[in-house]
């Protein structure tokens, strides 16, 4: 498509603009002087029958509409009258007439001697009124007064007149006849548009001569300046960088303004996309150390399920996807000893790389201190946090769930800093939250003791264990998953293996969700007990701390 320059731009809408103007001026000129001339031509109509009222004798009149006797008088008045008539060549009609209800009757017509004789009226002749005499005529014939207004008649054949009138009295006052003259506007129009054609001839004038001086000052103001300005941006778009505007300085208006702008902006635009350069290499090299950094922590948490193949004892399957490339939460199972298993689940607060430098070293430290002593999971739970609190200058700390299983017997000893409560599936009774007393967070501070409880899980009964990312995974409503949306997915797919339970489980909060992002780390596990070797834990109850097995449990971890 060819672009159009914008000096031929301007130029063409300052002539559509002038031109518009000019029609305007004209039409508003022309009907303006069309006004005056009628105007001035009335007020010589109302002039000439006023004259012609007060030198016509009244009382001859009224004698003479009644005899219709053509006298010395009477014919006076006719060469009067016809002499007027010749001598102002816009009147058409020029008469003496007596006015009726319903018509008027002629006395004299005046005659030119151009004129028709079959259109001249003779004394006695009578003319009904029209429409436009009942509008006009009539209401100052009631009225006895001359005309005043402007008023166009109807055309009769010779074009539209201009008609005026004057009443004519006798001695006794009384109205007895009057005069009436037509002008005729076909003989005032063409003056009217030779007026009108001078007029647009000067304004046509006037119009050339102001776009050509307006082109002129806005090529010079205007149009010349942004020439040289796209000239400098076309120039910055291959590639110059144009330092040197000084061009522009004699102007001293908003395109100086604007040309110094853009000359900054190409300035700070040239640094920022260095700038930008930079930060792109420098994201991109955080990006690939996060990625390691995801790897890594993804490495240290035991992915290999089942984890003791061959251990028919317990089955036991984990999770965790973080809401950043690296996280916070964590899990964790290990084999204190043959008969012994330790499962941890914890949340670090915080998010990202903090979090999880911080993971790091709490699930070294609960790892290598559950694998010291024989320690009970309050042990543990105390002794890491007093470890964790020196030097936490960053003031983080993560809520744990340690439990430590004794695989023969399906009897559980934990202990809970702060974290979620963990649902037990019980045989026939299904999924449920099992709520204990919390301690608090561990790395809060020093010297804090922990509760430590047991529970038994029967053959087929499992616990899950979650961090709060589960339940307070969050919709684009606003509305949280919450703990009783979880056990009851868990109840759907209680039938289910450890592996597809929590990958259903997974499912059910991201249709929960749906197009709402992840704001916090999700980890779950769940650990199903099939029952020890040669144990009675078939569901009856019978290893029940309840029933005086607690202390031999406790012996029992404690010599192991």
């Amino acid at each position: 498509m060819k672009n159009v320059g914008l000096n031929k731009k301007i130029i063409a809408i300052l002539v559509i603009l002038m031109t518009i103007m000019a029609v305007i001026i004209i039409i508003i000129s022309g009907r303006t002087l069309r006004n005056t001339y009628y105007s001035l031509y009335n007020e010589k109509a109302q002039d000439l029958v006023q004259m012609l009222a007060d030198e016509i004798d009244g009382d001859w009149a009224r004698e003479f509409s009644k005899t219709l006797e053509m006298d010395g008088e009477y014919y006076a008045t006719k060469r009067l009258l016809d002499r007027i008539k010749s001598h102002f060549r816009g009147i058409q009609y020029l008469y003496v007439q007596v006015p009726g209800e319903k018509s008027f009757m002629y006395l004299i017509d005046s005659q030119r001697p151009d004129d028709d004789p079959d259109y001249i009226n003779h004394p006695g002749d009578i003319y009904e009124y029209t429409e436009s005499d009942y509008e006009h005529f009539v209401p100052d014939i009631k009225a006895k007064k001359p005309s005043t207004e402007l008023i166009l008649s109807e055309d009769v054949g010779f074009g539209r007149p201009l008609s005026a009138w004057a009443p004519i009295f006798d001695s006794n006052g009384d109205m007895v006849a009057m005069v009436d003259a037509d002008y005729i506007l076909e003989e005032i129009d063409p003056k009217i548009h030779l007026h009108m054609a001078l007029i647009a001839v000067l304004e046509g004038l006037c119009i050339l001569v102001v776009v050509l001086l307006m082109v002129y000052i806005l090529r010079r103001l205007v149009i010349k300046p942004i020439t040289m300005l796209n000239g400098v941006v076309n120039s910055y778009e291959h590639g110059e960088l144009i330092e040197d505007i000084s061009v522009f300085d004699k102007n001293q208006d908003e395109i100086t303004s604007l040309a110094y702008s853009f000359r900054d902006m190409t300035v700070r635009i040239e640094n920022y996309i260095r700038d930008l350069t930079i930060v792109t290499a420098e994201k991109e090299r955080i990006g690939a150390e996060l990625n390691v950094a995801t790897q890594i922590q993804a490495d240290m948490l035991p992915r290999i399920f089942p984890p003791f193949p061959d251990r028919q004892e317990f089955e036991l399957f984990a999770t965790m996807n973080p809401a950043k490339e690296v996280g916070g939460d964590f899990y964790d199972y290990f084999l204190i000893d043959d008969d012994h298993l330790a499962f941890i689940m914890a949340d670090v607060s915080g998010k990202g790389v903090p979090a999880a430098l911080f993971m790091v070293i709490a699930k070294t430290l609960i790892k290598n201190r559950a694998l010291m002593n024989n320690a009970l999971p309050a042990e543990i739970l105390a002794d890491v946090n007093d470890q964790l609190c020196e030097g936490n200058d960053a003031e983080l700390f993560v809520t744990v769930w340690l439990g430590i299983l004794t695989i023969s017997t399906g009897h559980i000893v934990f202990s809970s800093a702060g974290h979620e409560y963990p649902a037990y599936f019980r045989n026939e009774k299904g999924f449920a939250l099992e709520k204990e007393k919390h301690g608090p967070p561990v790395a809060t501070m020093e010297g804090l003791h922990f509760r430590q409880y047991e529970t038994v899980l029967n053959k087929g009964e499992m616990i899950y264990l979650y961090t709060d990312g589960v339940t307070e995974a969050t919709n684009s409503s606003n509305e949280l998953f919450g703990e009783d949306k979880m056990v009851d997915s868990l109840n759907a797919h209680a039938n289910e293996d450890v592996a597809s339970l929590l990958r259903l489980v997974r499912e059910d909060i991201d249709a929960f969700v749906g197009e709402a992002p992840q704001f916090d780390d999700i980890t779950m596990l769940v650990l199903k007990y099939n029952g020890g070797n040669g144990s009675q834990n078939d569901g009856s109850g019978n290893d029940d701390p309840a029933n005086g097995d607690q202390g031999n449990d406790e012996a029992e971890i404690s010599e192991a």
